[in-house]
């Protein structure tokens, strides 16, 4: 192998007997071990940070592209709160209008009405 650097490592002595026995029992130096299972270890961790950098680039790249969905779902959602907050203070107006004293019993059972509406789970179609 060319151009190879020769670094001094101390190991502990399990470690060193585990490698030793396993290049032993291959037939192989201990150095070519060491070396294959020190590249292994290499390209096992820039494999990790190279999904942690694909991560990183997919969640910017979603959020980019949703966040303006989310923007206009939430301008509907207040659009709509807005609608039946009016409708609702409007029934009432009308119903005291029409000379009815029970106004608020009514509207109370209304609301009652659309809490459990709300609550029921959709029919699948």
């Amino acid at each position: 192998m060319a151009n190879m650097k020769s670094i001094p490592v101390r190991l502990p002595e399990g470690v060193y007997a585990t490698l030793a026995s396993l290049a032993a029992s291959r037939g192989e130096p201990v150095a070519a071990v060491a070396r294959r299972y020190i590249m292994q270890g290499l390209e096992q961790d820039a494999a990790a940070s190279g999904k942690d950098v694909i991560t990183d680039a997919v969640r910017r790249a979603m959020r980019d592209v949703l966040k303006p969905t989310e923007d206009r779902l939430a301008k509907l959602a207040a659009k709509a709160a807005m609608a039946a907050a009016t409708s609702m203070y409007l029934n009432t107006q009308v119903i005291g209008d029409l000379g009815r004293k029970d106004v608020l019993q009514i509207y109370s059972e209304a609301r009652k009405r659309a809490v459990a509406y709300l609550r029921e789970r959709d029919e699948e179609a």
